[in-house]
């Protein structure tokens, strides 16, 4: 309890619009799993919600499994998740087999294109730039719409040259659209694109793990994913298997 003296202290700060220099406790975050243990203890309990992080690394990095174990986690605790798939390249029957359960899924399906390296898409009707504008207004509206545990924006494969011609102010819009809600909000791309100051950046690399003694009996055991993760004040390291 709170003396008389140090409530007395402090309304005479307040009289004299001093009160920004009282201690008041930090509030710890809420946050939301990953699915993955070691990368939930990396982030001190998981995905902020209330904030924008995002998911980077090259293709086969294990990207898309840590996007599917986070969706798998949500839909565990019975929450509704949105996942803007730009272009097409979300697998239904691979998330459910991954403990997804996927009539808690908004699923909003982008074109399904090929996507070339200078940016262009194989059908000029399907540009990049129009694929990703139509993506952050999808992601924007599902996020302002509320109710949702987690809603993931994947721009996996679309050229990085055309993500980061985005200008920083939609980020920052869809980081306000999220500020203060449940909802965690997650990017998913090539490179790092954005975040908000409390929210995480998770860089992936990844190498094959093997087993057996003798190249004829060498099998294809999964992936040992390095995770780099940067955030305003914490830069950390961990080593998961996927």
């Amino acid at each position: 309890m709170v003396s008389q003296a140090i409530q007395h202290i402090e309304g005479l700060l307040r009289a004299r619009n001093l009160d920004g220099t009282l201690a008041r406790p930090e509030l710890v975050p809420a946050t939301a799993s990953t699915g993955i243990a070691a990368l939930d203890e990396a982030l001190r309990g998981g995905w902020r919600r209330g904030e924008l992080s995002e998911i980077t690394g090259p293709a086969s990095s294990g990207r898309t499994s840590v996007l599917v174990a986070t969706l798998a986690a949500a839909t565990s605790r019975g929450e509704v998740v949105g996942l803007i798939d730009s272009i097409d390249r979300f697998d239904p029957a691979m998330a459910a087999a991954a403990g997804v359960d996927v009539t808690r899924v908004l699923w909003v399906r982008g074109p399904s294109v090929a996507m070339a390296p200078d940016a262009r898409a194989t059908r000029a009707s399907d540009s990049a730039d129009a694929i990703i504008r139509r993506s952050l207004r999808a992601a924007d509206l599902i996020v302002r719409a509320g109710g949702f545990g987690v809603i993931a924006l994947d721009l996996a494969d679309v050229p990085i040259t055309a993500v980061q011609r985005i200008p920083a102010s939609s980020w920052l819009r869809l980081a306000h659209a999220n500020e203060g809600r449940d909802t965690v909000c997650l990017l998913m791309a090539d490179a790092p694109m954005a975040r908000s100051p409390r929210g995480w950046s998770v860089r992936l690399t990844a190498r094959a793990r093997w087993t057996g003694d003798s190249a004829q009996r060498r099998r294809f055991e999964g992936l040992f994913v390095h995770a780099s993760i940067t955030s305003a004040r914490e830069i950390g390291h961990v080593e998961i298997r996927l």
